[in-house]
């Protein structure tokens, strides 16, 4: 009976000394880590905002092959989810807020644990994207003593990680022709106004695409060129509202007024400066602004709005050819 009651005695004496311990540290923890990319902030942005691209750069199904992976909501952004299933149990993360090519927040859930919140920020250098990863959260009373080791535990996955998605942001293949200064004849064209995020590009096109394409078959139109799209409204810098609108068109060789939806225009004869990006779309934005230096050592102003005609089919080259013809008007 006496060994019993030392028991008890002790088993109280080792909870109330925890309890006391847990009481005296807080507990709420926070770590991140930090990477230079050799990359533009809206590659990476593309790049985190994807749930779908997480598992070819991430470390967490590099330690745990078994992982089945299940996406929901949004593709891109705000309300994307992914959950998964693995040895280490169920868990979640999804994103609650992102600020374009600026910064992501998101939720991670594993089962039985409190939320952590992660957040992402991107700040452009001369030496590339400066990205800082963390999260932070707080954890139960009986648990505060693991804030102790919570940055020793997580922060080698977050290294991780980040080598990896800058592994592969900058292996992304791209490369830019010579620019030129082009005169344009005359030329017709149909297209349709479209709107979508920046990661939404894409898929967006593609359908707009799909739908011009039926309306010239169904119309008996023959396209006298490749298909283009102009830009009209394009996220500036850091920060901006995370919408782009284009128009989606194709050249044809007389005039049409299309449907309403799908509209008739006219190019006229002008002087153009343009130039070949070859390899990922993601990393045009090199080749327009090899334009943009180009105008301005030469004392030439563009006028706003670019037209990228795709002049090969992707699926027959291999990445680094994939061309897209850019070209500006010029004030005259």
């Amino acid at each position: 009976m006496n060994a019993l009651k030392q028991i008890l005695k002790w088993t109280l004496i080792c909870f109330l000394a925890f309890c006391t311990f847990n009481l005296f540290i807080s507990g709420k923890y926070k770590m991140q880590r930090t990477i230079t990319i050799d990359a533009p902030a809206y590659v990476v942005y593309g790049e985190v905002t994807d749930l779908q691209t997480w598992p070819t750069w991430d470390t967490w199904w590099e330690k745990d092959t078994t992982i089945t992976t299940e996406y929901t909501g949004a593709r891109y952004g705000v309300d994307s989810k992914m959950s998964w299933t693995g040895v280490y149990g169920f868990g979640s993360l999804e994103i609650t807020a992102v600020s374009f090519a600026d910064s992501i927040n998101t939720e991670l859930n594993f089962e039985g644990m409190s939320p952590a919140y992660g957040f992402w920020n991107f700040k452009e250098t001369d030496e590339g994207t400066h990205i800082t990863w963390g999260m932070k959260g707080e954890m139960p009373f009986f648990m505060h003593f693991m804030t102790m080791f919570f940055d020793a535990m997580a922060g080698p996955d977050f290294e991780a990680g980040l080598q990896g998605l800058k592994a592969k942001c900058e292996s992304i293949p791209s490369r830019s022709s010579e620019v030129a200064i082009v005169d344009v004849p005359e030329q017709h064209y149909l297209f349709i106004e479209a709107r979508c995020t920046m990661n939404e590009i894409g898929e967006t096109i593609g359908a707009t695409y799909g739908e011009l394409f039926a309306y010239l078959g169904q119309n008996e139109i023959v396209p006298v060129g490749m298909p283009f799209t102009r830009w009209t409204s394009f996220p500036k810098q850091a920060g901006d509202e995370d919408v782009v609108v284009f128009d989606a068109g194709v050249l044809i060789a007389t005039n049409h007024l299309g449907n309403g939806r799908i509209e008739g225009g006219l190019l006229r004869p002008r002087k153009t400066i343009q130039a070949t990006h070859y390899g990922a779309y993601e990393l045009s934005g090199n080749t327009h602004d090899l334009i943009d230096v180009y105008a301005a050592e030469n004392g030439l102003e563009v006028i706003p709005g670019a037209l990228e005609f795709y002049t090969n089919d992707p699926t027959t080259v291999a990445p680094e050819d994939v061309e897209t013809l850019i070209i500006y008007d010029l004030v005259e």
